[in-house]
């Protein structure tokens, strides 16, 4: 049984899509904070520290703590108002699903300032009287980590790439 499959039925939102690979750093690293803000267990917790500090070392504490407090308020946001879970693949996977996909054009798409087109997908992803702080939470997320983008790769976990 897949990671996506559940009693022979597949799980919306998490069938592959496209890879990790094809994504702007913007919308790559909204993946992998998601995927890293999933992982409970604490046989993560190393991975996680190890993380934040490479992104800390790259932004410096004050982008950082933005960073994290704006994916924070979008996280809470889809888990509390989701329309059904949120898929995610693992970790260390180089494919994204569709829900990921979905995720990742919100705030690609508030980044650039196409606020209806990121509002119509957030719609999609959560409640849609919740769509609006969840765009809002992407745009700052995208002002905090902006310094990624003018770099040639991005943050990216050596365990994907």
């Amino acid at each position: 049984m897949t990671k996506f499959e559940f009693r022979n039925k597949p799980h919306r939102g998490g069938a592959p899509v496209g890879y990790l690979s094809e994504l702007t750093n913007l919308e790559r690293n909204a993946i992998l904070f998601l995927r890293y803000w999933s992982q409970n267990s604490s046989i993560h917790q190393h991975l996680q520290n190890e993380f934040w500090s490479d992104l800390t070392k790259k932004l410096g504490l004050s982008k950082t703590s933005k960073a994290i407090d704006a994916f924070d308020d979008a996280f809470k946001l889809c888990i509390k108002y989701s329309r059904r879970p949120i898929m995610k693949h693992e970790l260390e996977c180089k494919c994204i699903g569709g829900d990921e996909s979905c995720f990742a054009n919100i705030f690609g798409f508030a980044s650039e300032g196409k606020q209806e087109d990121a509002l119509l997908l957030a719609s999609n992803l959560i409640a849609p009287k919740f769509a609006p702080y969840l765009v809002n939470s992407a745009v700052k997320f995208a002002k905090s980590v902006s310094y990624l983008d003018r770099e040639q790769q991005g943050f990216q976990s050596e365990q994907i790439h």
